[in-house]
């Protein structure tokens, strides 16, 4: 669920930053997915519809995300691990093609103030530690998927790393690497209310590209808003 690189330093300042939204468009990582599994023969167009509905019923609020997860990767159960590994190969290496071209200088910015930078998704981990190792990050926090037979289930192994998630898995993940006190969360980053648990626990909170909601909150709380092109 998490990898870092190893630091001997007793105290050490994490920017947390979301994924989907704030490095890349929020539609992007879900338009990649999809055409990458349909060019494969993964999705045939039966299993694209029900995609479809199942985004549709998520963004009018009559499904919880995580059930949303469920369903969507339900294209993948009993998909070989060997398999998923090169899907999530060319996947991330698409993303990385459509990374906003401000996160990139904001990222060496933070790296060259000492902080260790750490990307805190919803996305899976197979595919999250290939986006950190191609920005340059420290390490990761995402969802991962439950693993049989050496073959992907439509299941999580674990906590999904959304909402409160979010900061329950990098502060547990903190003090197991780095002791209580031994950390702190200097800055945060994320474009959506999803990500207000991070940014309210940080000493600098930004919204990228924030949406509506997050916008006023930022606003309200004075936060700092920016607009990554």
């Amino acid at each position: 669920m998490e990898q870092l690189l190893e630091d001997s330093r007793a105290q050490v300042a994490i920017a947390a930053i979301d994924v989907d939204g704030t490095l890349f468009s929020g539609r992007a990582a879900q338009t990649v997915f999809l055409r990458i599994l349909r060019s494969e023969g993964l999705l045939s167009r039966a299993a694209f519809a029900r995609l479809v509905a199942i985004h549709v019923v998520h963004r009018l609020g009559l499904m919880d995300s995580v059930a949303a997860r469920r369903g969507g990767l339900a294209a993948l159960d009993g998909l070989p691990l060997a398999q998923a590994e090169l899907l999530a190969e060319r996947l991330s290496a698409e993303l990385l093609l459509t990374v906003r071209r401000d996160a990139r200088p904001e990222i060496a910015a933070l790296r060259a103030r000492g902080l260790r930078i750490m990307l805190v998704s919803a996305s899976l981990g197979l595919v999250v530690r290939r986006l950190a190792e191609g920005l340059g990050a420290d390490g990761y926090l995402a969802s991962e998927l439950l693993i049989v037979d050496d073959r992907w289930r439509a299941a999580f192994a674990g906590p999904v790393v959304e909402g409160h998630q979010k900061w329950l898995a990098l502060s547990r993940f903190a003090d197991d690497r780095f002791g209580r006190g031994g950390w702190a969360l200097a800055c945060a980053y994320g474009d959506s209310p999803d990500d207000v648990a991070l940014l309210e626990r940080a000493e600098q909170a930004v919204a990228v590209n924030a949406h509506r909601k997050l916008a006023r909150t930022a606003a309200r709380r004075g936060w700092r808003r920016v607009a990554w092109r």
